[in-house]
Protein backbone atom coordinates (compact mmCIF):
# COMPACT_ATOMS: atom_id res chain seq x y z
CA UNK A 1 0.00 0.00 0.00
CA UNK A 2 1.44 3.39 -0.75
CA UNK A 3 -0.16 6.92 0.41
CA UNK A 4 -1.96 7.52 -3.23
CA UNK A 5 -3.96 4.46 -2.73
CA UNK A 6 -5.79 6.78 0.38
CA UNK A 7 -6.03 9.95 -1.59
CA UNK A 8 -9.82 8.91 -2.95
CA UNK A 9 -10.80 9.85 0.57
CA UNK A 10 -12.49 13.03 1.81
CA UNK A 11 -12.56 12.50 5.65
CA UNK A 12 -9.46 10.73 7.21
CA UNK A 13 -8.95 9.94 10.88
CA UNK A 14 -5.23 9.18 12.12
CA UNK A 15 -5.86 7.02 15.50
CA UNK A 16 -2.71 6.51 17.31
CA UNK A 17 -2.67 3.74 20.14
CA UNK A 18 -3.89 4.16 23.68
CA UNK A 19 -1.76 5.68 25.58
CA UNK A 20 0.47 6.88 23.03
CA UNK A 21 4.52 7.15 22.52
CA UNK A 22 6.31 10.12 20.42
CA UNK A 23 6.57 7.64 17.98
CA UNK A 24 2.66 6.60 17.43
CA UNK A 25 2.33 10.94 17.60
CA UNK A 26 5.32 11.66 15.45
CA UNK A 27 3.74 9.08 12.49
CA UNK A 28 0.15 9.93 12.81
CA UNK A 29 1.35 13.57 12.55
CA UNK A 30 3.50 13.01 9.69
CA UNK A 31 0.25 11.66 7.52
CA UNK A 32 -1.73 14.53 8.99
CA UNK A 33 0.40 16.91 6.98
CA UNK A 34 0.61 15.04 3.86
CA UNK A 35 -3.39 14.89 3.75
CA UNK A 36 -3.83 18.08 4.53
CA UNK A 37 -1.76 19.30 1.59
CA UNK A 38 -3.87 17.36 -0.57
CA UNK A 39 -7.06 19.25 0.85
CA UNK A 40 -8.48 16.48 2.67
CA UNK A 41 -10.24 16.98 5.80
CA UNK A 42 -8.04 15.45 8.43
CA UNK A 43 -7.47 14.95 11.99
CA UNK A 44 -5.71 12.87 14.62
CA UNK A 45 -7.27 10.99 17.76
CA UNK A 46 -6.22 8.58 21.18
CA UNK A 47 -8.35 7.04 23.25
CA UNK A 48 -8.05 4.71 25.82
CA UNK A 49 -8.45 4.86 29.66
CA UNK A 50 -6.15 7.42 29.97
CA UNK A 51 -5.47 11.24 28.51
CA UNK A 52 -1.77 12.24 27.53
CA UNK A 53 0.20 13.77 30.92
CA UNK A 54 3.56 13.24 30.29
CA UNK A 55 5.50 16.34 30.39
CA UNK A 56 7.92 15.07 27.27
CA UNK A 57 4.71 14.86 24.91
CA UNK A 58 3.15 17.37 26.32
CA UNK A 59 5.94 19.95 25.31
CA UNK A 60 6.12 17.87 22.11
CA UNK A 61 2.61 18.61 21.39
CA UNK A 62 3.13 21.93 21.59
CA UNK A 63 6.13 22.64 21.02
CA UNK A 64 5.37 21.11 17.53
CA UNK A 65 1.69 22.26 17.47
CA UNK A 66 0.26 18.85 16.71
CA UNK A 67 -3.11 18.56 16.75
CA UNK A 68 -3.68 15.07 18.19
CA UNK A 69 -7.11 15.46 20.38
CA UNK A 70 -8.69 12.60 23.29
CA UNK A 71 -11.59 10.79 21.57
CA UNK A 72 -14.03 8.41 24.04
CA UNK A 73 -15.09 5.02 23.40
CA UNK A 74 -17.76 5.02 21.13
CA UNK A 75 -20.09 3.32 19.19
CA UNK A 76 -20.73 5.81 16.70
CA UNK A 77 -19.12 5.04 13.37
CA UNK A 78 -16.39 7.51 11.61
CA UNK A 79 -17.10 8.79 9.08
CA UNK A 80 -14.28 7.83 6.04
CA UNK A 81 -11.52 6.40 6.44
CA UNK A 82 -9.88 5.40 9.69
CA UNK A 83 -5.94 4.37 9.44
CA UNK A 84 -4.60 3.07 12.88
CA UNK A 85 -0.65 4.55 13.40
CA UNK A 86 2.22 2.59 15.07
CA UNK A 87 -0.87 0.20 15.96
CA UNK A 88 -3.30 -2.34 14.08
CA UNK A 89 -7.01 -2.21 13.88
CA UNK A 90 -8.33 -4.62 16.55
CA UNK A 91 -5.99 -5.54 18.72
CA UNK A 92 -5.67 -4.91 22.50
CA UNK A 93 -3.25 -1.49 23.21
CA UNK A 94 -5.89 0.24 20.66
CA UNK A 95 -9.41 1.46 21.54
CA UNK A 96 -11.46 0.23 18.46
CA UNK A 97 -13.91 2.45 16.86
CA UNK A 98 -16.22 1.05 13.75
CA UNK A 99 -15.47 2.71 10.60
CA UNK A 100 -16.41 3.12 7.16
CA UNK A 101 -12.63 1.96 5.58
CA UNK A 102 -9.99 0.96 7.82
CA UNK A 103 -6.40 1.00 7.09
CA UNK A 104 -3.07 0.22 8.96
CA UNK A 105 0.56 1.34 8.93
CA UNK A 106 2.68 0.01 11.41
CA UNK A 107 5.99 -1.57 12.06
CA UNK A 108 4.94 -3.96 14.28
CA UNK A 109 4.41 -8.24 13.98
CA UNK A 110 0.98 -8.90 13.10
CA UNK A 111 -1.47 -9.06 10.26
CA UNK A 112 -4.74 -7.80 10.30
CA UNK A 113 -6.06 -8.75 7.13
CA UNK A 114 -7.44 -5.85 5.91
CA UNK A 115 -7.05 -4.43 2.29
CA UNK A 116 -4.58 -1.41 2.90
CA UNK A 117 -2.33 -2.28 4.97
CA UNK A 118 1.30 -1.45 5.06
CA UNK A 119 3.31 -3.65 8.00
CA UNK A 120 7.56 -3.57 8.30
CA UNK A 121 8.13 -4.69 11.89
CA UNK A 122 11.88 -4.93 10.28
CA UNK A 123 12.13 -1.44 11.10
CA UNK A 124 12.89 0.25 14.44
CA UNK A 125 10.10 3.01 14.27
CA UNK A 126 7.13 3.93 13.01
CA UNK A 127 8.20 7.08 12.27
CA UNK A 128 10.23 5.41 9.71
CA UNK A 129 7.52 4.27 7.34
CA UNK A 130 6.04 7.38 7.27
CA UNK A 131 9.11 9.18 6.00
CA UNK A 132 9.90 7.05 3.81
CA UNK A 133 5.92 6.52 2.32
CA UNK A 134 6.48 10.33 2.26
CA UNK A 135 9.40 10.15 0.02
CA UNK A 136 8.20 7.93 -2.10
CA UNK A 137 4.67 9.93 -2.72
CA UNK A 138 6.66 13.20 -3.19
CA UNK A 139 5.89 14.91 -0.02
CA UNK A 140 8.70 17.70 0.55
CA UNK A 141 9.42 16.46 3.91
CA UNK A 142 12.35 18.98 4.50
CA UNK A 143 10.83 21.91 4.06
CA UNK A 144 8.44 21.25 7.60
CA UNK A 145 11.23 21.23 10.10
CA UNK A 146 8.43 20.94 13.01
CA UNK A 147 7.66 17.10 11.29
CA UNK A 148 10.67 16.26 10.79
CA UNK A 149 11.85 16.91 14.05
CA UNK A 150 8.57 14.88 15.21
CA UNK A 151 9.96 11.95 13.64
CA UNK A 152 13.34 12.07 14.65
CA UNK A 153 12.12 12.56 17.68
CA UNK A 154 10.04 9.54 17.48
CA UNK A 155 12.15 7.28 16.44
CA UNK A 156 15.31 8.10 18.84
CA UNK A 157 12.50 7.62 21.75
CA UNK A 158 11.46 4.33 20.45
CA UNK A 159 15.48 3.03 19.65
CA UNK A 160 16.19 4.15 23.20
CA UNK A 161 18.19 7.13 22.22
CA UNK A 162 19.27 5.35 18.56
CA UNK A 163 20.94 2.49 20.44
CA UNK A 164 18.89 0.05 18.97
CA UNK A 165 18.62 0.78 15.66
CA UNK A 166 19.83 -1.96 12.94
CA UNK A 167 18.03 -1.41 9.48
CA UNK A 168 19.46 0.94 7.10
CA UNK A 169 16.18 2.46 6.78
CA UNK A 170 16.33 3.81 10.42
CA UNK A 171 19.83 5.00 9.68
CA UNK A 172 18.92 6.76 6.46
CA UNK A 173 16.17 9.17 8.22
CA UNK A 174 18.29 9.28 11.39
CA UNK A 175 21.48 10.54 9.37
CA UNK A 176 19.41 13.09 6.97
CA UNK A 177 16.73 14.09 8.27
CA UNK A 178 17.05 18.25 9.33
CA UNK A 179 15.80 18.70 13.27
CA UNK A 180 15.17 21.54 15.67
CA UNK A 181 18.36 20.04 18.28
CA UNK A 182 17.41 22.38 21.04
CA UNK A 183 13.51 20.92 20.74
CA UNK A 184 15.11 17.66 20.81
CA UNK A 185 17.34 18.04 24.25
CA UNK A 186 13.74 19.97 25.38
CA UNK A 187 11.82 16.55 24.94
CA UNK A 188 14.77 14.71 25.90
CA UNK A 189 15.30 16.49 29.47
CA UNK A 190 11.53 16.16 30.19
CA UNK A 191 11.44 12.83 29.46
CA UNK A 192 11.85 10.68 32.87
CA UNK A 193 8.85 10.96 35.55
CA UNK A 194 9.20 10.39 38.88
CA UNK A 195 7.70 7.25 38.60
CA UNK A 196 9.95 6.02 35.92
CA UNK A 197 13.27 6.77 38.01
CA UNK A 198 11.36 4.54 41.14
CA UNK A 199 10.72 1.80 37.93
CA UNK A 200 14.66 2.18 37.30
CA UNK A 201 15.63 2.06 40.75
CA UNK A 202 13.87 -1.35 41.23
CA UNK A 203 15.12 -2.98 38.07
CA UNK A 204 18.39 -2.33 39.36
CA UNK A 205 18.01 -3.24 42.72
CA UNK A 206 16.89 -6.01 41.67
CA UNK A 207 18.85 -8.11 39.81
CA UNK A 208 19.81 -12.12 38.95
CA UNK A 209 23.03 -12.83 37.36
CA UNK A 210 24.16 -15.41 35.11
CA UNK A 211 27.38 -15.86 36.91
CA UNK A 212 29.20 -18.16 34.53
CA UNK A 213 28.58 -15.94 32.14
CA UNK A 214 28.80 -12.43 33.15
CA UNK A 215 25.47 -11.64 32.36
CA UNK A 216 22.66 -9.54 34.55
CA UNK A 217 19.30 -9.77 33.64
CA UNK A 218 16.91 -7.07 35.34
CA UNK A 219 13.17 -7.42 34.90
CA UNK A 220 11.50 -3.30 34.74
CA UNK A 221 7.47 -2.77 34.89
CA UNK A 222 5.71 -1.26 32.33
CA UNK A 223 7.31 1.62 30.93
CA UNK A 224 8.45 3.50 27.36
CA UNK A 225 11.51 1.59 25.68
CA UNK A 226 13.76 4.31 26.10
CA UNK A 227 13.87 3.43 30.10
CA UNK A 228 15.05 -0.24 29.25
CA UNK A 229 18.14 1.36 27.75
CA UNK A 230 18.99 3.53 30.58
CA UNK A 231 18.24 0.36 33.04
CA UNK A 232 20.98 -1.49 30.59
CA UNK A 233 23.63 1.35 30.03
CA UNK A 234 23.63 1.84 33.77
CA UNK A 235 23.95 -1.74 34.87
CA UNK A 236 26.85 -2.68 32.31
CA UNK A 237 28.73 -0.27 34.49
CA UNK A 238 29.11 -3.32 37.03
CA UNK A 239 32.37 -4.91 37.33
CA UNK A 240 30.83 -8.13 37.87
CA UNK A 241 28.32 -7.91 34.48
CA UNK A 242 30.04 -8.13 30.65
CA UNK A 243 26.52 -8.40 29.34
CA UNK A 244 23.40 -7.08 29.98
CA UNK A 245 19.48 -7.52 29.15
CA UNK A 246 16.70 -5.41 30.99
CA UNK A 247 13.42 -6.37 29.89
CA UNK A 248 9.81 -5.28 30.09
CA UNK A 249 6.22 -5.84 29.67
CA UNK A 250 4.57 -3.86 26.42
CA UNK A 251 1.42 -4.43 24.36
CA UNK A 252 1.84 -8.07 22.92
CA UNK A 253 4.89 -9.00 24.27
CA UNK A 254 8.39 -8.10 25.87
CA UNK A 255 10.78 -5.46 25.09
CA UNK A 256 14.58 -6.21 25.47
CA UNK A 257 17.60 -3.71 25.76
CA UNK A 258 21.25 -5.41 25.61
CA UNK A 259 24.45 -4.54 26.06
CA UNK A 260 27.64 -6.05 25.66
CA UNK A 261 31.48 -4.61 26.68
CA UNK A 262 33.38 -7.98 25.59
CA UNK A 263 34.11 -8.17 21.85
CA UNK A 264 33.13 -12.06 21.89
CA UNK A 265 29.92 -11.18 22.58
CA UNK A 266 28.45 -8.86 19.78
CA UNK A 267 24.98 -7.61 21.18
CA UNK A 268 22.86 -7.04 17.79
CA UNK A 269 23.95 -11.36 17.28
CA UNK A 270 23.11 -11.93 20.69
CA UNK A 271 19.52 -10.40 20.75
CA UNK A 272 19.05 -12.22 17.41
CA UNK A 273 19.78 -15.44 19.43
CA UNK A 274 17.67 -15.13 22.29
CA UNK A 275 14.62 -13.37 20.11
CA UNK A 276 15.08 -16.19 17.37
CA UNK A 277 11.55 -17.81 16.78
CA UNK A 278 9.79 -15.60 18.99
CA UNK A 279 10.48 -12.04 17.80
CA UNK A 280 12.77 -10.21 16.30
CA UNK A 281 16.18 -7.66 17.23
CA UNK A 282 19.11 -5.80 16.24
CA UNK A 283 21.62 -2.83 17.09
CA UNK A 284 25.17 -2.52 17.09
CA UNK A 285 28.03 -4.61 18.51
CA UNK A 286 27.77 -3.22 21.92
CA UNK A 287 23.99 -2.13 21.76
CA UNK A 288 21.21 -3.85 20.75
CA UNK A 289 17.31 -4.33 21.16
CA UNK A 290 14.41 -6.18 20.45
CA UNK A 291 11.03 -7.64 21.13
CA UNK A 292 9.36 -11.11 21.87
CA UNK A 293 6.14 -11.83 21.46
CA UNK A 294 4.09 -13.48 24.14
CA UNK A 295 1.83 -15.60 21.89
CA UNK A 296 4.94 -16.87 19.69
CA UNK A 297 6.69 -18.26 22.99
CA UNK A 298 3.89 -19.78 23.99
CA UNK A 299 3.59 -21.33 21.12
CA UNK A 300 6.96 -22.20 20.58
CA UNK A 301 7.54 -22.79 24.44
CA UNK A 302 4.65 -23.35 26.10
CA UNK A 303 4.27 -22.39 29.67
CA UNK A 304 7.93 -20.87 29.43
CA UNK A 305 7.95 -17.76 31.37
CA UNK A 306 9.68 -14.81 29.65
CA UNK A 307 12.58 -15.04 32.59
CA UNK A 308 12.88 -18.88 31.99
CA UNK A 309 13.50 -18.55 28.06
CA UNK A 310 16.23 -15.67 28.41
CA UNK A 311 18.02 -18.37 31.19
CA UNK A 312 17.43 -20.65 28.61
CA UNK A 313 18.50 -19.03 25.49
CA UNK A 314 21.58 -17.34 27.25
CA UNK A 315 23.37 -20.79 27.99
CA UNK A 316 22.22 -21.84 24.54
CA UNK A 317 24.26 -19.20 22.96
CA UNK A 318 27.69 -19.37 24.85
CA UNK A 319 27.26 -23.59 24.17
CA UNK A 320 26.51 -22.76 20.59
CA UNK A 321 29.86 -21.80 18.82
CA UNK A 322 33.38 -21.94 18.71
CA UNK A 323 35.55 -18.96 18.31
CA UNK A 324 38.48 -18.31 16.13
CA UNK A 325 41.68 -16.39 15.90
CA UNK A 326 42.68 -16.20 12.51
CA UNK A 327 46.22 -14.73 13.43
CA UNK A 328 46.76 -18.39 15.78
CA UNK A 329 44.50 -20.49 13.25
CA UNK A 330 45.66 -23.63 12.45
CA UNK A 331 43.48 -26.06 10.95
CA UNK A 332 43.83 -29.48 9.41
CA UNK A 333 43.87 -28.22 6.02
CA UNK A 334 43.46 -32.01 4.67
CA UNK A 335 39.52 -31.49 5.20
CA UNK A 336 39.60 -27.65 2.85
CA UNK A 337 38.57 -28.62 -0.52
CA UNK A 338 39.83 -26.42 -3.95
CA UNK A 339 37.31 -24.35 -5.05
CA UNK A 340 36.93 -22.50 -8.32
CA UNK A 341 35.41 -19.04 -8.48
CA UNK A 342 32.44 -19.64 -10.73
CA UNK A 343 32.04 -17.25 -13.67
CA UNK A 344 29.90 -14.98 -12.78
CA UNK A 345 29.27 -11.25 -13.58
CA UNK A 346 29.14 -9.10 -10.27
CA UNK A 347 29.33 -5.21 -9.27
CA UNK A 348 32.22 -3.05 -8.08
CA UNK A 349 32.79 0.47 -7.39
CA UNK A 350 35.58 2.09 -6.85
CA UNK A 351 34.95 5.26 -3.94
CA UNK A 352 37.72 7.16 -5.52
CA UNK A 353 34.98 7.69 -8.46
CA UNK A 354 33.47 10.13 -6.79
CA UNK A 355 35.42 11.32 -3.14
CA UNK A 356 38.46 12.82 -2.88
CA UNK A 357 41.10 9.94 -1.59
CA UNK A 358 41.80 10.57 1.83
CA UNK A 359 38.04 10.72 2.97
CA UNK A 360 36.81 8.41 5.50
CA UNK A 361 33.37 6.67 4.54
CA UNK A 362 30.80 4.71 5.82
CA UNK A 363 28.79 2.06 3.62
CA UNK A 364 25.48 1.51 4.89
CA UNK A 365 24.16 -2.17 3.80
CA UNK A 366 21.39 -4.27 5.05
CA UNK A 367 24.03 -5.95 7.12
CA UNK A 368 25.38 -3.18 8.91
CA UNK A 369 27.89 0.14 8.51
CA UNK A 370 31.60 -0.25 7.27
CA UNK A 371 33.92 2.38 8.61
CA UNK A 372 36.47 3.17 6.00
CA UNK A 373 39.08 5.41 4.17
CA UNK A 374 38.66 6.13 0.32
CA UNK A 375 42.56 5.66 0.18
CA UNK A 376 42.93 3.67 -3.01
CA UNK A 377 43.89 0.34 -1.58
CA UNK A 378 40.68 -0.79 -2.72
CA UNK A 379 37.35 -1.55 -4.38
CA UNK A 380 33.79 -2.24 -2.94
CA UNK A 381 32.42 -6.01 -4.32
CA UNK A 382 28.76 -6.25 -4.65
CA UNK A 383 27.22 -9.59 -4.57
CA UNK A 384 25.11 -11.24 -6.12
CA UNK A 385 22.86 -11.09 -3.66
CA UNK A 386 23.88 -6.93 -2.71
CA UNK A 387 26.13 -8.20 -0.35
CA UNK A 388 28.84 -5.77 -0.06
CA UNK A 389 32.54 -6.51 0.63
CA UNK A 390 35.54 -4.21 0.59
CA UNK A 391 38.48 -6.34 -1.76
CA UNK A 392 42.02 -4.81 -1.87
CA UNK A 393 42.88 -3.64 -5.38
CA UNK A 394 45.46 -5.96 -6.09
CA UNK A 395 43.15 -8.97 -5.69
CA UNK A 396 40.49 -6.82 -7.78
CA UNK A 397 42.79 -6.91 -10.91
CA UNK A 398 44.01 -10.27 -10.47
CA UNK A 399 40.94 -12.11 -10.38
CA UNK A 400 37.63 -9.91 -11.99
CA UNK A 401 38.24 -8.08 -15.59
CA UNK A 402 35.93 -4.95 -15.71
CA UNK A 403 32.90 -4.45 -18.14
CA UNK A 404 32.36 -1.24 -18.00
CA UNK A 405 28.30 -1.73 -18.43
CA UNK A 406 26.00 -1.39 -15.18
CA UNK A 407 25.36 -4.09 -12.27
CA UNK A 408 22.10 -3.61 -10.45
CA UNK A 409 21.67 -6.07 -7.97
CA UNK A 410 18.35 -7.27 -6.32
CA UNK A 411 18.40 -6.51 -2.85
CA UNK A 412 15.71 -5.07 -0.36
CA UNK A 413 18.00 -2.24 0.45
CA UNK A 414 20.28 -0.78 -1.84
CA UNK A 415 23.61 0.45 -0.37
CA UNK A 416 24.79 4.04 0.24
CA UNK A 417 27.66 5.33 0.47
CA UNK A 418 28.12 8.43 3.22
CA UNK A 419 30.91 11.01 3.08
CA UNK A 420 32.66 11.42 6.47
CA UNK A 421 33.94 15.21 5.04
CA UNK A 422 30.79 16.99 4.15
CA UNK A 423 27.84 14.41 4.75
CA UNK A 424 27.08 13.79 1.40
CA UNK A 425 25.12 10.66 0.61
CA UNK A 426 25.85 8.73 -2.56
CA UNK A 427 23.72 5.83 -4.16
CA UNK A 428 25.73 3.20 -4.53
CA UNK A 429 23.37 1.93 -7.51
CA UNK A 430 24.81 5.18 -9.30
CA UNK A 431 28.12 3.74 -9.54
CA UNK A 432 28.09 0.44 -9.19
CA UNK A 433 29.77 -1.31 -12.29
CA UNK A 434 30.05 -4.81 -13.87
CA UNK A 435 32.57 -6.99 -13.80
CA UNK A 436 33.79 -10.61 -14.95
CA UNK A 437 35.12 -13.29 -13.01
CA UNK A 438 38.42 -14.44 -14.52
CA UNK A 439 37.97 -18.49 -13.43
CA UNK A 440 41.12 -18.13 -11.74
CA UNK A 441 40.48 -17.27 -8.56
CA UNK A 442 40.99 -20.15 -6.21
CA UNK A 443 40.13 -20.74 -1.94
CA UNK A 444 40.56 -23.71 0.11
CA UNK A 445 37.39 -23.75 2.12
CA UNK A 446 35.15 -26.48 4.11
CA UNK A 447 31.57 -26.35 5.34
CA UNK A 448 30.92 -25.46 8.91
CA UNK A 449 28.96 -28.63 11.16
CA UNK A 450 28.65 -26.23 14.21
CA UNK A 451 28.48 -21.99 14.87
CA UNK A 452 31.54 -19.99 14.80
CA UNK A 453 32.56 -16.53 15.45
CA UNK A 454 35.57 -15.94 13.60
CA UNK A 455 38.70 -12.97 14.41
CA UNK A 456 40.06 -12.24 10.99
CA UNK A 457 43.77 -11.24 10.56
CA UNK A 458 42.21 -8.00 8.73
CA UNK A 459 39.64 -6.64 11.79
CA UNK A 460 40.50 -8.22 15.38
CA UNK A 461 37.76 -6.54 17.03
CA UNK A 462 34.59 -7.76 15.15
CA UNK A 463 33.95 -11.19 14.36
CA UNK A 464 32.75 -12.42 11.41
CA UNK A 465 29.51 -15.34 12.21
CA UNK A 466 28.84 -18.74 10.68
CA UNK A 467 26.49 -21.29 10.92
CA UNK A 468 26.11 -24.73 10.31
CA UNK A 469 25.71 -25.01 6.91
CA UNK A 470 28.07 -22.09 5.91
CA UNK A 471 31.56 -22.21 5.14
CA UNK A 472 34.71 -21.23 6.41
CA UNK A 473 37.92 -20.30 3.56
CA UNK A 474 41.07 -18.65 2.70
CA UNK A 475 43.01 -17.84 0.06
CA UNK A 476 44.90 -21.00 -1.95
CA UNK A 477 47.62 -18.43 -2.08
CA UNK A 478 46.93 -17.32 1.80
CA UNK A 479 46.37 -20.19 4.44
CA UNK A 480 46.09 -17.53 7.18
CA UNK A 481 43.56 -15.16 5.57
CA UNK A 482 40.44 -16.78 6.94
CA UNK A 483 37.01 -15.61 6.50
CA UNK A 484 33.69 -16.61 6.42
CA UNK A 485 30.83 -17.02 3.78
CA UNK A 486 26.90 -17.66 3.56
CA UNK A 487 26.04 -21.43 2.67
CA UNK A 488 23.73 -19.96 -0.20
CA UNK A 489 25.97 -17.61 -1.66
CA UNK A 490 28.80 -19.68 -1.55
CA UNK A 491 27.12 -22.02 -3.67
CA UNK A 492 25.73 -19.80 -6.00
CA UNK A 493 29.33 -18.01 -6.33
CA UNK A 494 31.41 -21.37 -5.86
CA UNK A 495 32.52 -24.79 -7.41
CA UNK A 496 34.39 -27.44 -6.62
CA UNK A 497 37.65 -27.43 -8.73
CA UNK A 498 39.19 -30.82 -10.15
CA UNK A 499 42.88 -29.02 -9.85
Amino acid sequence: MQLKDLDGYEKITLQCHDNPDPDAIASAFGLYRYFGSKGRQVRIIYSGRFRITKSNLLLMISELDIPIQYLAASEEKLEGLLITVDCQYGQGNVTKFDADEVAVIDHHNGDPGLELQQIKPELGGCATLVWQMLEDAGYDIGSDRDLTTALYYGLMTDTGGFTDVYHPLDKDMRDVLPHNEAQIRLFSNSNISIEEMRITGEALAHYTCIDEHECGILQADECDPNILGIISDTALQVAEFKLVIAFGHVSGGYKLSVRSCVKEVMADEFIRHITAGVGSGGGHSYKAGGFISESALSEKHPGMSIREHLYSAVNDYFSSFEIVYASDYRPDMRRFLLYRKKELTLGYCDPLSFVEKGTPVKVRTLEGDMDLVADGSFVLMVGILGEVYPIKTGKFTASYIPLGDTFLPETEYMPKIYSGIDGRVYELKDHIRACKTTGTSMIRAARLDSNMKLFTEWDEEKYMSGSEGDFIACRADDEHDFYIVRGDIFDLTYELSEA
